[in-house]
């Protein structure tokens, strides 16, 4: 448990020396089901405009991914692990997610997406670092 959490304390100081050489997203995905991990994301400003989706390969749970994009003052994201590599987040048979995923500002929500409002975070500068707990239905 103590290697993790200096992991964790690692990948943050680390992401955040990086972040200052470009502006955009920094982001952690921890509890994907293996890794290297294929992570979907999409970005949305307060207003709902799509400002960035796509996919980034992460090799560990303290793997920083990057996305160069213009970050509003608020804005939210949105994450799943594509493990099967298909592009598109898997639904069960009641349409809930079979991958595990994660939305910003901890707003996770049992087989659904989270308001709007409650996922949004405030930007921290041209750079924004954000760290993903993946669960599934099931957590």
């Amino acid at each position: 448990m103590k290697t993790r959490t200096v992991l964790l304390l690692f990948a943050f100081f680390t992401s955040a020396v990086v972040a200052q050489e470009k502006p955009g997203l920094y982001f952690t995905c921890a509890a994907a089901d293996q890794y290297p991990a294929r992570i979907a994301y999409e970005i949305l400003g307060a207003n709902e405009q799509r400002l960035a989706v796509g996919f980034a390969e992460i090799q560990s749970p303290v793997d920083t991914a990057y996305v160069e994009v213009q970050l509003p003052e608020r804005f939210m994201v949105q994450v799943y692990e594509d493990a099967n590599r298909n592009d598109k987040l898997d639904r069960g048979l009641f349409t809930q997610p079979l991958e595990r995923y994660d939305f910003s500002n901890k707003a996770w929500v049992f087989l659904g997406k989270p308001d709007l409002a409650d996922a949004l975070v405030q930007r921290q500068g041209a750079a924004h670092y954000l760290h993903f707990e993946l669960k599934d239905v099931l957590d």
